[in-house]
C-alpha cells in the first residue's frame, strides 16, 4: 500500500513538473537562474540563505518553548540539530511527514517523555499552519485590487477557522471530556487510549495558554523569515515582484504542499507559476523561484543529514528502527 502511495505521489510530482518546465522553456529557466552569477545576485543570495537559517532557529525556539510548557529541558543547540535532522529527512524522503517522525523520536530520546514529544511536534504542525493561513488571508486583503480571488479568500478563511475551532474543541473543557469519552469506545489495538493521551497532552495546555499565544508568535515570525528569505530569492534573480503579493504566494503555496506529492515538487510549481502570473512574472521566472525554495533547504539539510550519521554511531544502532518506521 506504501510502494502504491509513493508511486502515485512520485507521478504526480513529476508530471506537473516536467510540463511546467515545458511550458517555461528549459533555456529561459537556466537564463533567469544565471542572473544570480552578478555580484549582487551572489549577496541576495548569502541572504536568503541566512533568512532560512534564521527560521530554523525560531521554529526551534518555538518548539523548545512548547517543551518548557511539559516542564521537559532540552538545549536549543540540540533541538536545531533535530531540526536539521527532520529537514534533511523531509528532502530525501518520498514524504513530508519523515521529518516529523525523526524529529518525534529524538525528542522522545532525548526527555524520555514520547507523548509529550510528540504532542510537541503536533502542536507545532497545527501552529504553523494557522499562521501561515493568517498571513496569507491579511495578505490577500491588502493586494485585493491586483488579485481579486473570492474561493482563495474564502478556502483560506474557511480552513484557518477549522484548524482554530478543532483546536479550541481539545482545549475547551466540556468538548474535550466529550472527545474522551467518544475515543474510549475505540477498544481495538487500544487506539482510543493512545489518542487520548494524545490529547490530554494537547490539552494540557487549557491553563498555559499563554504559552500557545508565544508559539503561534513564533510561526508567524519563521513564516515571516520565510517570505523574506523568498524575496532576497527574487532580488537574486532580478524577477520584479510586490513584497505583500509574495506574502501571499508564499504561504498559499506552502498549504498546496499538502496535496499528494514528493516533498511538495510540481504542487508548489504549480502554485508559484500560476499565482505570479497574475503579476506578470513569467513562467520560468516563477519556477526558478520555486526551485530554489527546494534548493536552499537541501544544501542546508546536508548538515542535518552529517548530524544524524555522527548521532547515530554514538548510539547503539537505534535509528535504523525510526527509518523502518517511515519508508
Amino acid at each position: 500500500m506504501k510502494i502504491l502511495k509513493n508511486t502515485i505521489k512520485i507521478l504526480i510530482s513529476a508530471g506537473l513538473l516536467v510540463y511546467l518546465v515545458y511550458r517555461a522553456e528549459p533555456q529561459k529557466i537556466i537564463d533567469v537562474l544565471t542572473t544570480a552569477a552578478r555580484a549582487n545576485g551572489f549577496v541576495y543570495l548569502a541572504a536568503a540563505f541566512f533568512f532560512e537559517l534564521l527560521a530554523i532557529l525560531i521554529m526551534a525556539l518555538r518548539w523548545q518553548k512548547l517543551l518548557a510548557g511539559y516542564r521537559l529541558t532540552v538545549r536549543l543547540g540540540r533541538l536545531i540539530g533535530f531540526y536539521l535532522i527532520g529537514l534533511f529527512f523531509n528532502n530525501f524522503l518520498p514524504t513530508s511527514i519523515g521529518g516529523d517522525v525523526i524529529r518525534v523520536y529524538k525528542v522522545v530520546d532525548e526527555t524520555g517523555d514520547r507523548t509529550s514529544g510528540f504532542a510537541s511536534v503536533i502542536i507545532e504542525r497545527i501552529m504553523g499552519i494557522a499562521a501561515t493561513l493568517l498571513i496569507a488571508i491579511v495578505s490577500l486583503f491588502f493586494i485585493s485590487q491586483q488579485f481579486h480571488s473570492k474561493k482563495l479568500m474564502a478556502a483560506s478563511i474557511l480552513l484557518f477557522f477549522s484548524i482554530f475551532a478543532a483546536f479550541a474543541f481539545i482545549i475547551v473543557e466540556r468538548p474535550f471530556k466529550l472527545l474522551l469519552r467518544l475515543f474510549d469506545k475505540l477498544t481495538f489495538f487500544s487506539i482510543g487510549e493512545k489518542i487520548n493521551k494524545l490529547l490530554e497532552a494537547i490539552h494540557y495546555f487549557s491553563e498555559k495558554r499563554r504559552i500557545l499565544l508565544y508559539v503561534f508568535l513564533y510561526s508567524l515570525a519563521s513564516q515571516g523569515t520565510i517570505i523574506i528569505m523568498n524575496f532576497f530569492l527574487a532580488l537574486a534573480f532580478n524577477i520584479k515582484i510586490d513584497f505583500m503579493f509574495l506574502s501571499m504566494v508564499i504561504p498559499v503555496t506552502f498549504v498546496l504542499t499538502i496535496l499528494p506529492s514528493i516533498n511538495g515538487v510540481g504542487i508548489r510549481d504549480l502554485g508559484f507559476v500560476s499565482l505570479l502570473a497574475r503579476v506578470g512574472v513569467g513562467s520560468a521566472a516563477a519556477l526558478s523561484l520555486s526551485f530554489m525554495n527546494l534548493v536552499v533547504p537541501m544544501v542546508i539539510s546536508v548538515a542535518g543529514a552529517v548530524l544524524f550519521v555522527v548521532q547515530k554511531r554514538n548510539s547503539k544502532g537505534d535509528d535504523y528502527d525510526v527509518l523502518k518506521t517511515i519508508s
